[in-house]
């Protein structure tokens, strides 16, 4: 599907695109609040800038996709792979990223605040000035995490791998 078939069907009030093959789309600064892409391949995507507030990403595909200064407030994005995507100042407050696989993805000042990320693969991840501040990171695995000036308040950490990369205060 083209970006601008989506935007289209969007506008007309179309909310369900799940498994839809959006590989490569380029979507920045696009208005989907809501959106359902359950599932869907957004491989190699630009939704930079975009408003994917309260938008249904469960179990999509978004490898090495875009989306700095992406607002991805409370979305469903469990059980999502997003490995080696760009989420540089992206707005996650309250997302659900409960066993998403964000290995290798780019997350410096990301606000992360209230987020699930229960289960998570954050795997050699730059958190760089991130805010995980109420953050639940039960289980998630932080190996090779860089984790420089992180707002760690609040944060959640029973069984977490990789503790020892973790401000020992907090464990």
């Amino acid at each position: 599907m083209e970006a601008s078939q989506l935007i289209k069907r969007y506008t007309l009030g179309q909310r369900q695109f799940e498994r839809a093959d959006l590989r490569e789309v380029q979507l920045p600064e696009a208005s989907l609040p809501q959106v359902c892409l359950n599932y869907a391949d957004l491989t190699w995507s630009n939704l930079s800038q975009a408003d994917l507030t309260q938008a249904e990403l469960y179990g999509a595909m978004i490898w090495r996709s875009h989306m700095s200064w992406t607002n991805l407030k409370r979305a469903d994005l469990r059980r999502a792979l997003l490995l080696r995507s760009c989420l540089t100042f992206a707005d996650l407050t309250e997302a659900s990223l409960q066993q998403a696989d964000l290995r290798l993805s780019d997350l410096r000042q990301a606000n992360l605040q209230g987020a699930n990320l229960q289960g998570a693969k954050l795997c050699f991840a730059d958190l760089s000035g991130a805010d995980l501040s109420q953050a639940n990171l039960s289980g998630a695995d932080l190996t090779g995490a860089i984790l420089r000036g992180v707002n760690w308040h609040g944060v959640r950490l029973d069984g977490t791998i990789a503790q020892s990369q973790i401000p020992t205060a907090l464990v």
